[in-house]
C-alpha cells in the first residue's frame, strides 16, 4: 500500500466514523433540553424544567396582550392566534 491510499482509507475512516458524524435531530433535541440543567448535575430538575415552561408560557401570554393590562381577552388571543398561524403558513412555503 502506497501513501496516496493510506492517506485516502484514513480520510474515508474518520468521514465514516460516529466520532465526526453531524448530531441527529434526537441529539439537538437532547442537547437542547439538557441545556436547561442550570445547575449542571447532568440531569434536569422539575424546577429547572418548570422554568423553563413558566418563561415560555409568560413570553406567549405578553405577546397575546396587546394593551399590556394583564389580561388577554378572547380578541387578543385570537389575533395573536391568526398571526402565528400566518406566519407558519409562510414558514412552511
Amino acid at each position: 500500500m502506497g501513501k496516496p491510499f493510506t492517506i485516502a482509507a484514513l480520510l474515508l475512516a474518520a468521514a465514516t466514523s460516529t466520532a465526526y458524524a453531524a448530531p441527529t435531530v434526537s441529539d439537538r433535541i437532547v442537547e437542547r433540553f439538557m441545556a436547561l440543567d442550570e445547575d449542571k448535575s447532568g440531569t434536569v430538575s422539575l424546577d429547572e424544567y418548570l422554568a423553563m415552561v413558566v418563561d415560555r408560557a409568560e413570553q406567549r401570554f405578553n405577546a397575546m396582550d396587546r394593551n399590556h393590562d394583564d389580561e388577554v381577552t378572547p380578541e387578543e388571543r385570537a389575533d395573536y392566534w391568526r398571526k402565528q398561524q400566518a406566519k407558519w403558513y409562510r414558514l412552511n412555503r
